[in-house]
């Protein structure tokens, strides 16, 4: 498989590395009461500052856990004016940062600067997401080819699916009017997608026909037999099948002669046997015993039929295994006959959906114009923020694949239509999803956690006036690293630093304290963790602190300053000593 190289490359692969781990700082809380300094504790979240280092931020307590990563970054049109500023020590790339990526001609190197900047983002989102877990970015045909090379050579293991979405009724470009965008899908290969509601068929039947055209009376002779049915569509019973005939002795014939007789039924019965619409032998789905049982149990439908290509006056239906298990388990509601010659039941909830995404999407709820309209609405100006992503598009997007208590991660956030959709589809169903909003950008408050509130609390007047779906969340700004050069940052809390350890340590989300042991953080795969530190005071790993120990394991890795145990003790005990990278000449 082709790999994509560019100016920069050698210089951005690992830069996801160097980024700094940075606190995120709570600056409020809202629900529909309002601002609140008090954490309500919601597990929504908007994050102003650089998504790099946003992203870097989530790893101690979401790696892994993102079900559906959501993005729309630069198109990279050459009109965006959007900034390269990661801060890569390398002084091609030091000549890019902070200015403003211009138009093919005004910029050469505008599409390096693109990918250099979407490498270690979808390096961090990789880490993020969870193994069974969707991403799905929005993009342009300007870098479409880029993208596709960039994700082909990053996720090699998964598919990746190209979806063209109409967004408007045209746009003079060139001598063409393009109508289109692209969505680029990162899905696990044994990927299934929820089937919207909008796609469901209800009018649709359960039943199926019995006929099984793939196979003929050679291949199946057992199940090559007549059904004998009277004139109030009840099965009086079946044939013997052409195997039990063979096996003996009323056929000796060669299998594929064998000719089905309609003249054995017997008297106030009709002759069914196995045959295509067109008239085509072949063998029915289920041996005699199974259809009779079915048949008792009310999963067999007879249906009258008037077609010239074939003998049978009925056609034989039948209930698949999976929607036999459904209606067992109650997840369809079913009526069944009072008439006890005929038990066939009806299925009174069945709908048919499909759970396929199309690979061209041409509803006008998708257009651009209808997300201007929703800022329009929101804001009362569509000036507020321009060409925004309709909400009904990321909505359906999210319904295909996403169920309702997952996370859903948008590290381009914009005007807030993805956690617009969240809000919407929790609203419709009842569901507990979770968003992360991240935005660069000085409108992160004003315009994307403003029309989060918005649509909280419900927006418009009289006739236009749009029901809040309630909900809340919390407004974060990035904050001080955890590191200062080689150093811990001791400005930030202890909280954070006990969590990033014991991220670091064990890829895990860090568990709430236990009162009667305030060092430990948590033990995995058979390893107790301790990270014994007080800000003003050097501490010291010692048979005094080791009494204090509550917790049984295999083997222990403690932090602290200073270790008074030999390594006899440190090797029996199976400990670890760690020594927290702090000056303690300073203390």
């Amino acid at each position: 498989m082709p790999t994509l190289d560019w100016i920069g490359k050698s210089k951005v692969v690992n830069h996801h590395l160097d980024v700094p781990y940075k606190t995120l700082e709570r600056q409020y809380s809202f629900d529909k009461g309002g601002e609140h300094k008090e954490d309500n504790g919601s597990g929504n979240m908007i994050i102003h500052g650089d998504n790099l280092e946003a992203l870097k931020s989530l790893l101690p307590q979401y790696e892994g856990r993102i079900k559906c990563i959501y993005i729309d970054p630069p198109y990279n049109t050459g009109n965006e004016n959007w900034v390269y500023n990661d801060n890569v020590n390398d002084p091609k790339i030091k000549k890019w940062l902070g200015k403003v990526v211009g138009q093919e001609g005004e910029d050469f190197t505008r599409h390096d600067k693109w990918l250099c900047m979407m490498y270690p983002r979808l390096r961090l989102l990789e880490k993020l997401i969870a193994k069974n877990g969707v991403i799905v970015i929005s993009i342009g045909y300007q870098e479409i080819n880029n993208l596709m090379l960039l994700c082909n050579e990053m996720f090699s293991t998964k598919q990746i699916m190209i979806i063209t979405v109409q967004t408007s009724g045209g746009k003079p470009n060139g001598g063409f009017n393009v109508t289109h965008e692209y969505l680029v899908v990162i899905a696990p290969l044994d990927f299934k997608p929820n089937a919207l509601e909008s796609s469901k068929n209800v009018y649709s039947s359960p039943y199926h026909g019995m006929n099984l055209a793939t196979f003929n009376q050679v291949q199946r002779p057992n199940q090559a037999y007549p059904i004998f049915v009277d004139s109030k569509g009840v099965i009086k019973g079946v044939g013997e099948s052409l195997q039990e005939r063979v096996d003996n002795g009323k056929y000796v014939g060669d299998l594929e002669d064998f000719q089905f007789d309609y003249d054995e039924a017997p008297e106030g019965t009709t002759a069914v046997w196995p045959v295509t619409s067109k008239g085509d032998p072949c063998v029915w789905r289920l041996i005699p015993q199974r259809l009779l049982s079915d048949w008792e149990k009310g999963y067999i439908k007879v249906v009258p039929i008037n077609n010239p290509n074939t003998i049978n006056r009925y056609t034989i239906q039948y209930l698949s295994g999976g929607i036999i298990d459904k209606i067992i388990n109650g997840e369809f509601e079913v009526e069944y006959s009072s008439n006890k010659d005929v038990p066939t039941i009806e299925v009174l909830n069945y709908s048919t959906a499909g759970a396929k995404i199309p690979t061209i999407l041409t509803n006008k709820l998708y257009y651009t114009a209808r997300g201007g309209d929703e800022v329009r609405s929101i804001f009362g100006t569509k000036s507020a923020f321009p060409y925004p992503k309709p909400e009904k598009l990321i909505e359906d997007i999210l319904h295909y694949i996403s169920s309702d208590n997952e996370i859903i991660l948008d590290s381009f956030a914009g005007s807030g239509t993805t956690a617009h959709a969240v809000l919407n589809l929790n609203k419709q169903d009842g569901g507990n999803r979770k968003f992360i909003m991240i935005e660069m950008m000085d409108y992160a408050d004003s315009i994307t956690a403003e029309r989060v509130k918005r649509v909280i609390n419900g927006y418009g007047e009289e006739k236009k006036a749009v029901e809040g779906t309630d909900g809340d969340f919390s407004f974060y700004e990035l904050g001080e690293p955890i590191f200062n050069g080689d150093m811990l940052n001791e400005e930030i809390g202890e909280d954070e630093i006990r969590k990033y350890v014991y991220f670091t340590e064990t890829k895990q989300t860090l568990a709430p304290h236990k009162a009667d042991e305030p060092y430990y953080l948590g033990t995995y795969i058979d390893n107790a963790y301790y990270f014994y530190y007080e800000k003003k005071q050097i501490t010291t790993l010692n048979n005094e602190f080791l009494n204090t120990i509550k917790t049984k394991a295999g083997a222990y890795v403690i932090y602290a300053d200073l270790c008074t145990l030999s390594n006899n003790e440190l090797e029996k005990y199976r400990i670890t000593f760690k020594k927290i990278p702090r000056d303690i000449s300073k203390l």
